[in-house]
């Protein structure tokens, strides 16, 4: 059974707030997606599709700087965007794909965005990076609920 404080549902609202606020900074209407791959299928937090452009978007409501295991979800989802992004440009030619990433903190962006080979990466690939402004009451709350989903301090609460 999954331990209550590891849910990210405070993230996940978090993150619908992000792809809201920069869809308003993008001027598109960018909408939760399945993008299907061959046999596989891609989920992105954000797509906007008009007849000559698509835009996909994933969303990271974190706060502070990544550790390992964060750090290799936001490379995985640089990965899923650059697979969706050379699909698409192999099918459609002519389109123009803008592929994001999009995150809650600039500590948190530093997986991709500071002198390591992810940022290398990243350019390489097109993707983008945006910090988005979240008010203080959602950054403290996902804060709260990282604190709670921190499972060495969980572990040592429950040792006390």
């Amino acid at each position: 059974m999954k331990r209550s404080g590891s849910r990210s549902d405070v993230q996940q609202i978090a993150e619908e707030l992000m792809i809201g606020e920069f869809s308003r900074q993008v001027g598109r209407e960018l909408v939760k997606a399945t993008i299907p791959i061959g046999k596989a299928n891609v989920t992105v937090d954000g797509f906007y599709k008009d007849t000559h452009r698509v835009t996909l978007v994933k969303a990271w409501a974190h706060v502070g700087k990544a550790k390992a295991a964060q750090r290799n979800k936001v490379l995985s989802d640089m990965l899923k965007l650059a697979l969706v992004a050379s699909v698409l440009r192999r099918s459609y030619p002519s389109l123009i794909v803008e592929s994001y990433l999009v995150f809650a903190d600039s500590a948190a962006a530093k997986v991709v965005s500071g002198m390591g080979w992810a940022s290398v990466a990243a350019n390489e690939f097109g993707i983008g990076t945006q910090v988005i402004t979240l008010s203080e009451d959602v950054i403290n709350t996902i804060k709260e609920a990282q604190r709670k989903q921190d499972i060495r301090a969980n572990d040592e609460c429950d040792a006390e």
